[in-house]
């Protein structure tokens, strides 16, 4: 059915006219009343074009159009002056987003024309539009499939309290972490961060995560069914993903958990460096490791090891968090950010990351994170429901 087009003039003769010189080509409504057109625009099948003159009695054209434009932000918008009126209708073209203006009065060729090309401009936005909300439900898809791959819930293992904020900058991001058995006694964790963000990441991310499974045959010796050192799962992943698989290289902190002993051997892959909280001493990084994956094992990965004790906790994070800017372009920073984790530090794990967040969105008034953010608290042993109910540090 061919689109809708709206006439709103005060005077009858020249609704008249439009409609008899346009019924046989086009589905043409006409209205007196600006009030009455803007509520008959809210209440039925959207307009591709409205056609308003500018000089009415009750409400000029630049005001009716500009409504239009908040009610019906797609419909095409046309004035109709005078020739005295040229300089109103510039000002129209500015406020009201007028699509063209046209003279007083105007011959069929050049209002047709004026249709045509009006119309033309509708089909585009509304394909767009059609276009957009296919991507969007393509995106949604995505990030279900993205959210199969990290934990559904706080993961039930002995001795271990873990808690996570993961906030994506789109529907799906490039941020991935999991922690999960590999065995009654090992525990696996890690986190990651492929370059830039959107489909294409969390389309890469899902790939690595894939072959970080306890299946992939990544993270189990075959033999004796013992975990991977760390540093070799590193030299898999970055023999099997090349920059050049996905043009993306990553960042990644891998650990394995000896949930018994709370003995860590890890390796990092130039991901910021995760680090231990301990009562009573500084924050202990875990910086052993080599460079991102992705550049073919140009620097060798080195294994770290490191000794948990009862309520240690290890925060895990990715640089999203760091690099997220306020208003006026500064960075939340390194700096702010253990400064909020040291002051959230005896708040149960759950309470923590979210504090921790908080502030981040206080810093920058709020502002949606330019890139994924993922920050992760693992306590090992202790009582996890200290504090339970505290409130976050800035709120106090």
């Amino acid at each position: 059915m061919p689109e809708k087009i709206l006439f709103v003039d005060d005077e009858p003769e020249v609704l008249r006219s439009f409609k008899l010189l346009l019924r046989k080509k086009y589905r043409i409504e006409t209205m007196s009343s600006p009030s009455e057109a803007l509520e008959h625009i809210k209440n039925s099948e959207e307009f591709a074009i409205v056609v308003s003159d500018l000089r009415m009695p009750e409400m000029d054209g630049i005001q009716f159009l500009v409504q239009v434009r908040n009610q019906s932000p797609e419909t095409i918008r046309i004035m109709l002056t005078g020739f005295a009126d040229v300089d109103a209708a510039l000002s129209a073209v500015n406020e009201g987003r007028i699509f063209r203006f046209l003279e007083k009065p105007t011959n069929k060729k050049t209002l047709i024309a004026t249709l045509e090309a009006g119309l033309r401009q509708y089909r585009l936005i509304t394909e767009l539009r059609e276009k957009n909300k296919i991507i969007k439900e393509d995106l949604k898809a995505a990030a279900f499939i993205q959210k199969s791959f990290l934990p559904s819930c706080q993961p039930n293992i002995e001795k271990l309290h873990i808690n996570w904020k993961f906030q994506p900058s789109e529907y799906v991001g490039g941020d991935m972490f999991n922690v999960f058995h590999l065995s009654d006694e090992y525990v696996a964790l890690y986190i990651l961060d492929i370059s830039g963000h959107g489909v294409a990441s969390a389309l890469a991310a899902i790939s690595v995560a894939q072959h970080l499974q306890p299946q992939s045959g990544y993270l189990l010796e075959n033999e004796t069914g013992l975990p991977v050192p760390p540093q070799k799962v590193l030299e898999f992943l970055d023999t099997d993903f090349p920059i050049e698989r996905f043009e993306k290289h990553f960042t990644m902190f891998y650990a394995v958990i000896n949930i018994h002993t709370g003995l860590v051997h890890y390796s990092n892959a130039g991901h910021l460096p995760p680090f231990i909280l301990r009562q009573g001493t500084d924050p202990i990084p875990l910086d052993k490791g080599g460079t991102l994956i992705g550049l073919g094992g140009i620097v060798p990965f080195e294994e770290g090891t490191f000794q948990l004790e009862i309520n240690d906790r290890l925060i895990a994070f990715t640089d999203g968090i760091i690099e997220y800017e306020s208003s006026d372009g500064e960075d939340f920073g390194h700096d702010r950010f253990l400064t909020s984790t040291l002051e959230n530090r005896e708040k149960s794990p759950d309470v923590m990351v979210g504090c921790i967040y908080d502030s981040m969105l206080e810093f920058g008034q709020n502002r949606p994170p330019q890139d994924d953010v993922t920050v992760l608290c693992m306590q090992y042993g202790g009582d996890s429901e200290m504090q339970e109910g505290a409130a976050c540090s800035a709120e106090t």
